[in-house]
């Protein structure tokens, strides 16, 4: 059974009633992507989505007013125990490293250690980024246009050797990667091995390792003390950090997978040293804290490159305050981060298992609406009465890429299970005779029909469409 409680808070403020109540609303109003135009918006517990997603436990700090207004820990730390996840324990947060790890090399940059615009080889002194056309410089590599290779690090489990940085530089065993070989080109092309370059040129030009670097400079003055960079935790700290697990809910070998690409994917972090992190960008942004990142440095961090990525963060520039946000994704986590650049507003959310995304984003919905946010607001779909005789030529398993779709029926209802879904079945509400969207998921199914005999194929779209053909 699932334990959730709420543990702790960030500030000092929370035993106020009024917020007591924000926070219940929160915690009662998440909402799914999708709403049904002109029916009464579905709200849920965070409690019961936890058990939806099979996500044991998650860590959330809101952002206002420029300060952490409140932070809970929610569930357990691993499947099955007891020990509760407060706003302190550590989770990994995969990508959420990338922006840390950015304002490092922004801080070397302002301290003349680096430069963002020479080419990366003139710093580095253990390996060399192979020569191309055009040089690869450190803005290049914060931005994702350094043309280098798109490549998934899915981390070392506890039982097999790991890599140094420079084997996975060379793509050398036991690294699982090819070499880290630039294509010449400028396009947009996120890359996590660009990130692992750029790791260790920080370290060469510097003459330090890069956890203790980012250690000293980035995380020490914002008072981030349960944050670190690390393949691995100290026995103390690992006793008290989130497991991860996988989309059954289960504990990872192990308890986690290991990342020697620090800055990439290794940082260990908490909700609320996340939010002092992106409080800290705000003020730098501002000019009010220049002896941590000047302002000019923080601006160029907050300005577009290419395809509405800055240096180390994504970018949202459509409504009428633009913000900053990243999201990680390492085996067995979820996280995002969210701030807005100048409304002192923002939140992080922290889960522990690989179905926590879809969470993650039901929980900022209910934030966002809760503090009037622009963004992450339902979108909404009109349903169309279906006929439901129809629904038995939909029923069967369709192989859809690299994955397969079961449908069936419950009653009256259509659902559709599958990976790309989730790990429970989802309710597909019909949208016409033969089109279908989910509530808990912007995606769509349409079956093309069949003269009332089984359908043959159909199409999926989440993101790009997808075709299926039915299965014998």
């Amino acid at each position: 059974m699932l334990m959730l409680a709420a543990c702790g808070t960030a500030a000092a403020q929370e035993d106020h009633p009024q917020l007591q109540e924000r926070i219940a609303r929160i915690e009662n109003g998440l909402r799914e992507p999708v709403a049904v135009a002109g029916q009464a918006a579905r709200t849920m517990r965070l409690a019961d989505r936890m058990r939806q997603w099979r996500v044991p436990g998650v860590s959330i700090a809101v952002i206002n007013h420029g300060a952490i207004e409140w932070a809970r820990g929610y569930g357990v730390t691993d499947a099955g125990g007891s020990q509760p996840v407060t706003p302190d324990t550590p989770f990994q947060v995969g990508s959420v490293s990338k922006p840390v790890a950015a304002v490092l090399a922004l801080q070397l940059s302002a301290a003349g250690k680096v430069k963002l615009d020479e080419d990366v080889n003139q710093r580095l002194l253990t390996w060399k980024v192979p020569a191309t056309a055009r040089p690869v410089t450190l803005r290049a590599l914060l931005s994702h246009t350094a043309g280098m290779p798109e490549f998934d690090l899915p981390g070392y489990g506890v039982d097999v050797p790991m890599p140094t940085l420079l084997q996975v530089l060379h793509g050398q065993k036991p690294a699982i990667n090819p070499p880290v070989t630039p294509s010449g080109g400028n396009d947009y092309a996120y890359s996590s091995l660009g990130y692992a370059a750029m790791q260790q040129a920080l370290a060469d030009a510097s003459g330090q390792p890069f956890d203790m670097l980012a250690s000293t400079m980035t995380l020490a003055p914002l008072g981030m003390r349960d944050s670190a960079f690390a393949p691995s935790l100290p026995a103390a700290v690992a006793a008290r950090a989130a497991a991860g697990h996988d989309l059954e809910g289960t504990v990872l070998p192990g308890r986690w997978r290991r990342h020697i690409e620090l800055a990439a994917d290794g940082l260990w972090s908490t909700a609320p040293d996340l939010a002092r992190f992106a409080i800290a960008i705000q003020r730098a942004a501002a000019g009010t804290l220049p002896t941590w990142l000047p302002q000019a440095q923080a601006r160029a961090m907050l300005t577009t490159v290419r395809d509405d990525y800055g240096l180390g963060v994504e970018l949202d520039h459509a409504g009428r305050e633009p913000a900053f946000h990243h999201s990680g994704s390492n085996i067995g986590y979820k996280a995002l981060l969210f701030a807005y650049a100048r409304t002192g507003q923002g939140a992080v959310i922290l889960a522990n298992g690989d179905g926590g995304w879809p969470l993650v984003e039901e929980i900022m919905r209910s934030i966002a609406i809760e503090y009037g946010w622009e963004d992450f607001h339902p979108i909404e779909r009109p349903a169309v009465p279906a006929k439901t005789a129809l629904f038995d030529s939909y029923v069967g398993q369709y192989r859809v890429s690299n994955t397969t779709l079961r449908v069936f029926r419950d009653g009256d209802r259509l659902l559709v299970a599958g990976p790309p879904l989730g790990p429970q079945p989802l309710e597909a509400v019909p949208a016409g005779d033969h089109g279908f969207f989910f509530r808990e998921k912007d995606a769509t199914l349409r079956f093309d029909p069949n003269g009332g005999q089984p359908v043959q194929t159909l199409t999926f779209v989440d993101g790009r469409p997808r075709p299926g053909k039915r299965l014998p």
